[in-house]
């Protein structure tokens, strides 16, 4: 398949769709260097760390084991797609070696936000196993995306941009430049104002020049480096260089207060939800007490039952740094897949908040029952504020999502999707970051008892307004009533 794009030339962009094929060779690729990179990081780090070639965890591991041995094959592999696509606007080793690049649907670069959520949809796509619904949903499409790419509005599409360039030709020395010029700019490294201008002249160029080798040399070496070549000056022209530190200020004081304020019924709907389903855990709990076994574990209901809370030993079996370190992992896979499950209509937004809200509810009514209730709150407040309101709007993100697909509001299901995918989609990098502070709390504060419960009611409740001026956009100068989202 074929994307043709309108250009302002009159001389169409064309840009062949990858196949399932290609996509899973890519893949494949990828997923071999990224395992290759952070098995050798893992293997290096270790030896350094025992002094003597063992890549044996210690017996007494301590927070530098973590920081410097398993934390960073651990990022290597989980961030490999999302950094490398981001810092390279849509590629990635394997797709380099497999001609293949991320654009948007109208042949531009894609944006940071697309490429983020469409890495974010990979907990959809990778179900149940090897990328199950990914493959199959490419296999299923004339376009031969899958959900992360309809949720972005992307396409994985082949790069000709470095064919093998025509072994003479008049214009030959024009193409080049232009291409390079092309892929500076992309990155944002005009030399001046003059070699910006040129751009628009290049592009003018490449497209007189493709159309007659179009009608006169199709399929030859220039009608092939022709087309790679004003793809990506269309690309660069379409969407321009990404400046981060523009790019985050823009996101933090704009971009998240609106979609914040785009969320408001959602998120007031979803966090009712919780709270009712808190009650009613509580209220099962309280009448019939055996139910607890349906909500926590055999360990955690013998602790409680001989009058202790499972969090006393927590410092003495695991370190804060390791603690803080699962507890932020374990809290960000909770919220993507809050938000990514709004792809079943919302129903999977629904069901992991509400099941949230009843295991909470439960486990303080099983508490209460033995007098444990206050240690509890107290073990809670610190963290729980933030990390309960984090929960809340990223299942507010996805029943936002959910509903798109549901009662969408363009001529297109798909298009509605995407549309509320991307909106959406910011408020999950203000949350990730705010899980962050939400995990060293919990691994340093809410288990350590020198903290009395009114530093810990300080914490808590500071935490939570620093969110509330983070989602406002109040930390980074805005002022006055909210705008009115584009």
């Amino acid at each position: 398949m074929s994307l043709c794009v309108d250009s302002v030339t009159g001389v169409d962009v064309a840009l062949a769709v990858a196949g399932p094929g290609a996509r899973a060779f890519a893949f494949v690729l990828d997923l071999s260097f990224r395992t290759v990179l952070a098995v050798a990081w893992y293997v290096v780090a270790a030896v350094l760390y025992n002094h003597h070639l063992s890549i044996a965890r210690p017996l007494d591991p301590g927070a530098a084991w973590f920081a410097l041995v398993v934390g960073p094959p651990l990022a290597i592999f989980l961030l490999y797609h999302v950094v490398l696509e981001v810092l390279t606007s849509g590629s990635t080793p394997g797709k380099r070696l497999a001609a293949l690049r991320v654009v948007a649907r109208d042949g531009a670069t894609a944006s940071v936000g697309a490429l983020l959520v469409r890495n974010v949809f990979r907990v959809i796509d990778s179900l149940p196993v090897v990328y199950g619904v990914g493959l199959v949903t490419s296999m299923l499409r004339d376009d031969h995306v899958r959900i992360g790419d309809l949720a972005a509005g992307t396409l994985l599409v082949y790069d000709h941009f470095d064919a093998r360039a025509p072994a003479r030709h008049d214009r030959l020395t024009r193409w080049t430049a232009a291409v390079q010029r092309a892929r500076r700019l992309a990155r944002g490294r005009a030399l001046d104002a003059a070699d910006a201008h040129q751009m628009i002249e290049d592009y003018g160029l490449l497209a007189h020049d493709l159309a007659r080798a179009r009608r006169a040399v199709p399929e030859s070496a220039a009608h092939h480096y022709l087309e790679g070549a004003y793809a990506r000056a269309h690309a660069t022209l379409h969407h321009g260089a990404w400046h981060p530190g523009d790019a985050l200020l823009s996101l933090f004081r704009d971009q998240l207060p609106d979609v914040v304020r785009w969320l408001r019924p959602y998120i007031l709907w979803v966090t009712l939800l919780f709270v009712l389903c808190v009650f009613a855990g509580g209220w099962m709990v309280h009448t019939y007490p055996a139910l607890i076994r349906l909500f926590a574990a055999p360990e955690l209901i013998a602790t409680v039952e001989r009058g202790e809370l499972w969090t006393h030993s927590l410092l003495n079996v695991v370190p804060s740094s390791v603690l803080s370190l699962q507890i932020l992992t374990n809290n960000i896979v909770v919220s993507i897949f809050a938000y990514c499950a709004g792809f079943l209509f919302g129903l999977g937004t629904f069901y992991i908040v509400g099941l949230n809200g009843l295991m909470l509810g439960a486990v303080f009514a099983f508490t209460a029952q033995h007098g444990l209730e206050g240690e509890l709150f107290g073990f809670i407040v610190a963290h729980g504020c933030v990390e309960i309101s984090v929960m809340c709007l990223s299942g507010a993100a996805g029943a936002a999502v959910g509903e798109a697909l549901i009662r969408p509001d363009t001529a297109r299901r798909a298009d509605a999707f995407r549309q509320a995918a991307l909106r959406s989609g910011k408020l999950l990098f203000a949350c990730a970051l705010l899980l962050v502070g939400t995990g060293l709390i919990e691994g340093y504060v809410s288990p350590d008892p020198r903290f009395g419960l009114a530093t810990r009611i300080v914490i808590g409740v500071g935490y939570w307004l620093f969110m509330v001026a983070l989602l406002r956009g109040w930390l980074f100068g805005r002022g006055g009533r909210d705008r009115v989202p584009a």
